[in-house]
């Protein structure tokens, strides 16, 4: 089969956990099938983590968020890309299907909540164009059908982020001597933006401080790292500036080691249908804080501790409470590393591949 893949992977704008499940879940897909032939569209700089013997780089993606060129993209150039590279399969990660192709289209449509106003006008059309549609929980599932009542429900699969096995060797004494002078580190790992709201996320941390007179650091890890962003500001006058640290563009293997070393992990407080960091956490045996969405309900069950993303003091009570309480801490830990268990990369993978077959089968 000849499938052509569109990551939209722009690594200084991509989400986290955006970023990871491409690597994780579609590298490891082109690895393992090396009978197919993948043409993947990409930048350049995305497409050299995704280079394999059986794949090819296609610097293609639209250079624009402009809903005028992206509608010329996906009318005329996309067609003419897979019309090119003689497609069985097309899967998007842009949510949007081509109607000017016959192609099989595979949408990955992770949830709908932050779409602009052309995607809602348009899904009901897009959606129907589409072969298949893949997301990656039962509430983003449930919000589809309930928005687009007529979109028939068996065409929409619901897939679980997967994890990997965790590191090997222990990590932790030598990369918090790396990153805090040895110190214990609270990791808050998601997109600089105004939806995780991380400026009560440095409130909550210095009503923390107030109240614990630790010597806790805070360590925040992104992928979307841009110049003069208002968190970046906001730490010239913070008054604990020298207790928190700024991460990005990470490699994944020492992503792992500071998610591992970690006294507790802090989610993206509003996480948008990707959660992969969050089950490497509870993997890697580090108690999780994370926003009371109903997607993180359904995926954390009872194995973290849910707090108000709203509310700065909120968050407080509840990184103190892992900070006083070692036996809370402790069952958390326990519950995450089992509920982490349930959600097996190679599972994921599997029903992944196994979902881009099907759409080739109903495609003929």
């Amino acid at each position: 089969m000849n499938i052509v893949i569109n990551t939209k992977t722009y690594p200084k704008h991509t989400p986290f956990d955006q970023a990871l499940f491409v690597f994780d879940c579609i590298f490891t897909i082109i690895n393992a099938h090396p009978e197919h032939s993948f043409f993947l569209i990409t930048d350049n700089d995305a497409g050299k983590f995704l280079t394999a013997k059986n794949s090819t780089i296609i610097n293609a993606v639209p250079k624009s968020e402009n809903i005028i060129l992206r509608k010329i993209w996906y009318a005329y150039k996309l067609p003419a890309i897979l019309k090119k590279y003689n497609a069985d399969v097309f899967v998007n990660m842009d949510h949007i299907s081509s109607l000017n192709t016959k192609v099989p289209q595979c949408l990955v449509v992770p949830d709908i909540s932050n779409h602009n106003s052309y995607f809602k006008k348009n899904a009901p059309v897009f959606f129907e164009k589409a072969t298949s549609i893949i997301t990656f929980s039962q509430v983003a599932k449930n919000e589809i059908c309930k928005q687009y009542p007529k979109l028939a429900t068996e065409k929409i699969t619901v897939i679980y982020n997967g994890v990997n096995e965790p590191l090997k060797e222990d990590y932790r004494e030598n990369t918090k001597e790396k990153y805090t002078q040895g110190k214990e580190y609270f990791l808050f790992v998601g997109d600089i933006n105004d939806t995780n709201n991380l400026i009560n996320l440095l409130k909550a941390f210095s009503f923390f401080k107030k109240r614990q007179k630790s010597n806790m650091q805070l360590i925040i890890v992104t992928n979307t790292f841009l110049p003069d962003n208002t968190l970046e500001k906001s730490l010239k006058t913070y008054k604990y500036r020298d207790d928190v640290k700024l991460l990005a563009d990470l490699q994944e293997e020492e992503l792992l080691k500071i998610t591992a070393a970690s006294y507790a992990f802090i989610y993206s407080l509003q996480p948008t249908g990707f959660y992969a960091s969050l089950l490497r956490a509870m993997q890697c045996e580090v108690p999780v804080i994370t926003g009371n969405s109903l997607l993180m309900i359904e995926i954390c069950e009872d194995a973290v501790l849910f707090t108000d993303p709203a509310i700065f003091e909120n968050l407080a009570d509840k990184m103190m409470l892992l900070f006083k309480d070692e036996a809370k801490r402790n069952e958390l830990i326990k519950k995450g590393k089992t509920l982490a268990a349930k959600y097996p990369l190679s599972g994921s993978n599997q029903l992944f591949w196994q979902n881009i077959v099907k759409s080739v089968s109903q495609g003929c």
